[in-house]
């Protein structure tokens, strides 16, 4: 129970004013009218003080005796205030708007006050969108005292329409008797947010549409007025109930075809953005209007060309039909209405290009030859073998069936690792590299050059170099100082300005030895080489640091290495275990024969670590294993992921580089946080030569995001992980085939560009990622849509054998059982390809099986389309 406040009454208080906080500290707010009614205005502004007093003692308190006091204190506070904005400011306040509340008791303590006085704190309310819209009652009360009308602002439009009928009470009944009918009706039309409860009616209440449509009937309202504000409402509402509750209204009104007529123009318009349901009803309208010789040519092209385009199937073949009708009603037409068919040629599906095609060739021969020019012109957008159909009908008119786009253009060359700039030469000019790094502008790499330059900086000056960054950090103080694995930067800068931070040996054990997963041991490397570098920044600089990259890959050129460690030699300092840890394994893996020399040279015991481990070939590679998961309660679809084999050696490797390179079987040994392998740049510059090793650990988040469809948070890192060396096995291939199935285009992006970029350096297993996109398909993982859409931008840009092999690799999985959803969006794309790429080899069983069905579906036709085409001579 909450301590009750101290409700202190002032020993000046008369009696009356006495009697009215009384009352209000009792929490008896039934009582305050009776009792405020004979106080003058000036006893009422001295309770005012004290009123606003106790509500802000009871402001965060919810016991019930509280509540009822903060009742009280509306009441009494509305009554109290004499003037009209501070009476409005009482009653708007939302920590005394909430309880069981009496608007007519409200209206009671200020009815004395006049109309004028009234009228304006009305006014006052329904300027403000939430309180009109949560008191409307009370402002219909006070507009009602004063004798005004009611402003009929948003909130308020929005409390009315809220206000209207109820349990026991029909819509249409409330609307008859309401006074604010004929003012609030037409901003039902004008007021976001409003006619969503259109779309309801109940057993005893027929809804709003019915009982706008009585009252227009009756003449209460103006018929042209709802039906004009229904026309006007739906090409620019974007919600479906809405929607609905909007045509009900249009149904209801039950528009003759004279009053279509008149608003021809507003129907045609409709059709290019309105929501899909609005445009199904516009076009019944123009069909009904065109069969009646209502719709000029004009607007039936005006139309068309909006229609044709839309991305909705239903409205394509609608509008389609139309005009199939319109030209069989009157053949003249077909000269100004076959050049719009044409628009449907450039639609990614096959069955609306094949329906479009088939309209223009059925009624050709009532065209103009410049009209069949022009089609066959257009037929350029369509697939291949529709491409041959139109020459049939065209003939000669046909100007070339070569398709511009066929044959496969050269992939975009891979992009080429950058070579690290040198330290900057300056500590200012390094302050501003850390600045820009500090606001998230930088890789992986150029943190490391930083990293490097700071060492470099604070062994020539030390002094010199907190003067510089002094500025930088000052900027930064509110971020957590000690080392964070995702923050290493700016704790070695908060190290060289400000000194190092306290220190928490048991935290750095329990992170470094006692991590949870063997996932976390990425970011626990990092955290260990962030706390290493500002021990040695702080007390013995080194030269520099040993596993600063050479290439913006990440690798390190051996020869590099090897000149490092003889400078440490030559100026005997000791490198640091962790550095040089990080160092071998950032090797690049080929070595040249220099590099063994300069090695072979080194004196040091990390020299000839250095050189034994160039001498043993480095690291190798782990053995990978596909694996589906088991059906577990936070895998409710499974996923596949990646067992990785230990590494050889890797015992005697300290913690935690000896998890990273553990086995990890996240199948059978799955992690305890339910989480994955940090998806980031950062990560994969650890092993910049042996991705397969990250991105096993990837997958287990990548997987569970794709699941709850959150996949576009780790997008950005597919294209590292395209970059990055090493062998491109099945645990980078499941990362990309999870990536196709990003949300937003932007995410789509990475993945195409991982794609070619593995493609073009000849690392793309098309075979390996077609079975992954199948088989994720298959469990539910991937959406046919999404990767459908990206393959086919990956087309478009010429890489058509590309997205042929990885299809056919796909195609016997995605048909070995029921088909999955969006399977035709798949088979054609694959026909496309097939056929822009001039495809030739085996035929697929799975496709000669399907080719050879019975009917005329559009799998049927697809799969006929790719059986002839790698079977043709």
């Amino acid at each position: 129970m909450t301590d009750r406040p101290a409700y202190d009454i002032p020993d000046t208080a008369t009696p009356g004013v006495r009697a009215v906080l009384r009352a209000v500290r009792k929490g008896r707010g039934e009582d305050v009218p009776r009792l405020l009614a004979p106080l003058a205005d000036a006893e009422r502004r001295t309770c005012l003080p004290v009123l606003k007093a106790w509500r802000r003692s009871v402001r965060d308190s919810w016991e019930p005796e509280h509540l009822a006091v903060r009742t009280a204190l509306f009441y009494a506070g509305a009554g109290c205030s004499t003037g009209t904005a501070d009476a409005a400011q009482w009653i708007a306040s939302p920590d005394l708007r909430w309880g069981d509340r009496d608007a007519a008791l409200v209206v009671s303590v200020v009815a004395h006050r006049g109309p004028q006085w009234l009228a304006k704190v009305v006014h006052r309310l329904a300027e403000r969108r939430t309180v009109a819209e949560e008191e409307y009652p009370l402002l219909s009360l006070l507009a009602r005292a004063a004798g005004c009308e009611l402003p009929a602002t948003d909130g308020v439009v929005l409390g009315w329409e809220q206000s209207i009928g109820g349990w026991g009470r029909s819509i249409e009944d409330d609307l008859r008797e309401d006074p604010w009918l004929t003012t609030m009706v037409p901003r039902l039309f004008e007021v976001p947010g409003t006619g969503a409860d259109f779309q309801y009616s109940r057993p005893d209440d027929a809804g709003w549409p019915h009982a706008l449509a009585r009252l227009a009937g009756e003449g209460l309202l103006d018929r042209a007025m709802l039906l004009d504000g229904c026309l006007s409402r739906l090409p620019r509402e974007p919600r479906a109930g809405t929607v609905r509750g909007f045509l009900a209204l249009l149904t209801a009104l039950d528009p003759t075809r004279d009053e279509h007529a008149a608003r021809l123009l507003t129907w045609v318009r409709m059709l290019p953005d309105a929501h899909p349901q609005a445009v199904a009803r516009a076009q019944q309208v123009l069909a009904v209007l065109d069969e009646a010789g209502r719709v000029d040519d004009e607007h039936l092209v005006e139309a068309s060309l909006a229609a044709l385009v839309r991305p909705e199937k239903k409205i394509v073949r609608t509008q389609l039909t139309l005009l199939d009708k319109a030209i069989k009603r009157d053949r003249s037409r077909a000269d100004v209405l076959l050049p719009v068919t044409a628009e449907a040629f450039g639609q990614e599906e096959h069955s609306l290009q094949e329906r479009a095609l088939a309209l223009a060739v059925r009624h050709s021969r009532y065209a103009d030859p410049a009209v069949l020019a022009g089609l066959a012109a257009d037929s350029g957008r369509l697939a291949l073998d529709l491409r041959r159909r139109a020459a049939d009908a065209f003939g000669d008119a046909v100007p070339g069936q070569a398709p511009a786009e066929s044959g496969d253009a050269p992939l975009p060359p891979a992009p080429e690792p950058e070579r690290l700039a040198p330290p900057p030469p300056t500590a200012a000019e390094l302050a501003e590299d850390v600045a820009a790094l500090l606001r998230g502008n930088g890789s992986p790499a150029q943190e490391e050059r930083a990293l490097n330059a700071l060492v470099v900086h604070a062994r020539a000056d030390a002094d010199g170099l907190r003067a510089a960054l002094e500025p930088v950090a000052a900027r930064h103080r509110e971020r957590v100082p000690y080392v964070n694995a995702s923050d290493a930067l700016w704790f070695v800068v908060h190290t060289a300005v400000y000194g190092l931070p306290p220190r928490n040996p048991d935290y750095i054990r329990s992170l470094v030895e006692g991590h949870q997963c063997q996932h976390q041991a990425t970011g626990a490397i990092r955290f260990l080489r962030a706390d290493e570098v500002a021990v040695r920044l702080h007390r013995d600089p080194p030269p520099g640091l040993l596993a600063t990259p050479t290439w913006s890959t990440g690798t390190i050129d051996p020869a590099d290495l090897a000149a490092r460690i003889a400078d440490y030699e030559r100026s005997g300092a000791e490198p640091g275990p962790v550095d040089l840890r990080q160092a071998l394994l950032r090797l690049d893996r080929d070595v040249p024969p220099e590099a063994h020399t300069a090695a072979g040279r080194l004196t040091s015991p990390a020299g000839r670590r250095l050189a034994d481990w160039l001498a043993s070939g480095g690291l190798p590679d782990p053995a990978l294993t596909r694996a589906a998961e088991p059906l577990r309660l936070r895998s409710p679809r499974p996923g596949v992921l990646v067992r990785t084999a230990a590494l050889p050696g890797h015992a005697a490797w300290p913690e935690p580089f000896r998890s990273l390179l553990a086995e990890h079987d996240p199948v059978g040994s799955p992690c305890r946080c339910h989480g994955g392998g940090e998806c980031s740049a950062e990560a994969l510059a650890i092993l910049p030569q042996h991705r397969e090793v990250v991105a096993g650990r990837m997958l287990v988040s990548v997987a569970i995001h794709a699941e709850y469809d959150r996949l576009d948070e780790h997008a950005p890192v597919l294209p590292a992980l395209a970059e990055s060396g090493g062998p491109a096995g099945p645990a980078t291939h499941l990362v990309m085939a999870y990536g196709l199935g990003a949300r937003r285009p932007e995410s789509q992006a990475h993945a195409v560009d991982a794609i070619l970029t593995l493609a073009a350096r000849g690392q793309l297993d098309t075979q390996r990622l077609g079975e992954d996109v199948g088989e994720l398909t298959v469990l539910r993982r991937l959406k046919t849509q999404r990767y459908v859409k990206v393959l086919r931008e990956v087309s478009r840009g010429g890489a058509h054998a590309l997205v042929w092999s990885l299809l056919s690799a796909s195609l016997p999985v995605l048909l070995r059982g029921a088909p999955p959803s969006g399977l035709s969006a798949v088979i054609t794309l694959a026909a496309d390809c097939a056929e822009l790429s001039a495809a030739k080899g085996p035929e697929l069983p799975c496709i000669t099986e399907l080719a050879s069905r019975p009917g005329s579906s559009q799998l049927v036709k697809q799969a006929r389309r790719i059986r002839d085409t790698v079977t043709a001579p």
